[in-house]
């Protein structure tokens, strides 16, 4: 059953109404461009295992993770990555896909990058424009006392979160497409740069000794993650530097930034009907808040390669997976609040949306993923 779009609720409603009103919003805002899943899915499938496998139990479809650039939410990667460790086993598995990331994966930036004259100026441009492909924490640069920088990586991950295989999986991708970006730049083999130190924030047992070849000095179980460039580094000259090309690309990374891919209709109607919070509103109520008639609602979602009905049922997929592993409402109160007749309906569809029940999913949440 669809209503309309409900009205903001005065402060302290959700806390009222328990466990399945709870603030949403750092869990499906965007997080990480598609390509990184992109590049993820691409190593399972080297691996053997097929689309179906690989995107079973995430609420995912191929299609739509492998067309566009609308950013994949916190609990979308989640899902995603927690499948690929079940299916590997591969705790270094972030590090492992980070490593064969390729310099145009990165889009203008990598452009920009590559067309720079020395590292220094490719390191600069992550504080600024990292977020273009990455909006879960921030490039901060700190000197060090050599005349060197270290980059440190300031994490945003949703409050609460305490997915460590997550954080393990998503800075291990960080560390290892950054390595990829400096070598590629500068032809810089980090395992034989002096006075390059990656501080890990995790133990040994998470970096596998046929990676650890690839990686400079490692200082493990460190407070948070850095990489320090010693003033050697800093001043390595790239291979191919174009002021020209340079400039264009980074016209090209200002006018994302100042354009973001929020800004696609798909991405604007699934952001409000994440945050109606399950009261899902049908077509006409939805074009109403968009200030255009239900007609050319369709019309602009066909040309972005989408339905309002397929963007409905991602969302509400998205809103039953949170609610399933990060509350302890009950299954059918959740069933209720989707628009679902009763808890039976419910489940025959999670299971089409996930490829197990309900009460699976909470179980395999509450274990970390591992089944």
């Amino acid at each position: 059953m669809m209503t309309n779009l409900p009205e903001p609720e005065p402060s302290g409603t959700a806390a009222r109404r328990g466990a399945l009103h709870g603030d949403l919003s750092a869990w499906w805002a965007p997080a990480v461009h598609p390509v990184y899943a992109r590049l993820l899915c691409a190593d399972l499938l080297r691996r053997g295992f097929s689309r179906e496998t690989v995107l079973g139990g995430t609420g995912l479809a191929w299609e739509a993770l492998h067309t566009g650039a609308a950013f994949l939410s916190y609990a979308q990667l989640q899902r995603l990555v927690h499948q690929a460790l079940v299916l590997t086993g591969e705790p270094g598995l972030g590090l492992a896909v980070g490593l064969s990331t390729e310099l145009s994966i990165h889009g203008p930036l990598g452009v920009a990058a590559m067309a720079s004259e020395r590292v220094d100026d490719v390191v600069r441009l992550l504080p600024r424009y990292s977020r273009l492909r990455l909006r879960l924490g921030a490039f901060a640069l700190l000197p060090l006392r050599d005349g060197g920088l270290a980059l440190r990586f300031v994490e945003a991950l949703p409050g609460g979160a305490g997915d460590g295989r997550l954080r393990a999986y998503v800075l291990g991708h960080l560390t290892g497409a950054l390595l990829r970006l400096l070598q590629a730049v500068s032809g810089l083999s980090a395992c034989s740069a002096p006075g390059l130190v990656l501080h890990w924030p995790f133990s040994v047992d998470t970096m596998p000794a046929r990676l650890a070849e690839a990686l400079p000095q490692v200082l493990f179980e460190a407070p948070g993650w850095q990489l320090d460039l010693p003033a050697n580094v800093l001043n390595q000259a790239t291979l191919a530097p174009d002021a020209e090309a340079r400039r264009s690309a980074l016209r090209e990374c200002d006018r994302r930034l100042e354009s973001p891919a929020a800004g696609s209709h798909a991405q604007q109607v699934r952001e409000r009907l994440l945050a109606c919070n399950g009261n899902l509103p049908g077509l006409s109520a939805m074009a109403a808040a968009h200030h255009v008639s239900s007609r050319t609602l369709i019309r602009r979602l066909r040309d972005e390669g989408t339905t309002y009905q397929s963007l409905l049922d991602q969302t509400r997929a998205e809103l039953a997976c949170w609610w399933l592993s990060q509350t302890d409402g009950p299954v059918h109160a959740i069933a209720e609040r989707l628009g679902f007749a009763d808890a039976s309906n419910f489940s025959r569809t999670f299971r089409r949306w996930c490829g197990t029940t309900p009460s699976a999913y909470r179980r395999r949440a509450e274990r970390g993923g591992a089944e």
